[in-house]
């Protein structure tokens, strides 16, 4: 891949990450990142997004014949959206909805989301991405188990309620395929880059 190519798809990959997440960049990320990729813990998301686009600057402004110079700094920009935008993911919001028989079975698997995207960014990231595909099939349910509520809703409130809530998960099931779809081309690159060495080494 051509480095101009190469810089031009991580541009887009940054702006679509700024894009998505332009209306959180006050809000706090109480997650720990890895020291090599953000310099800080406990920073709000424009923080990291700034430090994401002087990564990206300095890539744009490498001067270097080493293909290996460049691939580290992509490599560890990926990284970077990768953890940012799962971090932003596993930030639930803690939503209660009436003790009824079928809105019982609506918490369980909330509550299962919730317990499993604690323990997701623990594990390699190929098993990482399973569970991402799983949480996003229990959003899927969700968002339809609550827009499915608010039709059968006849009382106002409730319905707006359910509406609502809906939406949320929609929202959240739009956070975690960004999350899949990061994972997903960190994965392909690293496996690229792997190929590319294992090429070389020969």
């Amino acid at each position: 891949m051509a480095i101009q190519q190469l810089i031009q798809i991580l541009d887009q990959k940054v702006q679509q990450l700024y894009q998505a997440h332009l209306s959180k960049r006050e809000e706090k990320i109480f997650a720990k990142f890895d020291r090599t990729l953000f310099s800080e813990n406990g920073q709000n998301v424009s923080f990291y997004l700034k430090e994401i686009n002087q990564t990206l600057d300095r890539i744009k402004t490498l001067e270097s014949n080493d293909l290996n110079h460049y691939n580290f700094l992509a490599e560890r920009l990926l990284a970077q959206c990768s953890v940012l935008s799962e971090a932003l993911t596993r930030k639930n919001t803690h939503l209660t909805v009436p003790q009824t028989t079928t809105k019982q079975t609506i918490q369980k698997s909330q509550h299962s989301i919730q317990k499993s995207q604690h323990s997701i960014h623990k594990l390699p990231p190929r098993e990482r991405l399973k569970k991402y595909y799983e949480a996003l099939e229990r959003l899927n349910k969700l968002y339809q188990q609550h827009k499915d509520l608010a039709q059968a809703e006849k009382n106002n409130d409730e319905k707006i309620r359910y509406t609502q809530l809906a939406e949320s998960y929609k929202k959240r099931q739009q956070k975690c395929q960004d999350a899949i779809d990061l994972l997903e081309e960190y994965l392909v690159f690293k496996e690229e880059l792997e190929n590319r060495e294992n090429t070389e080494n020969k």
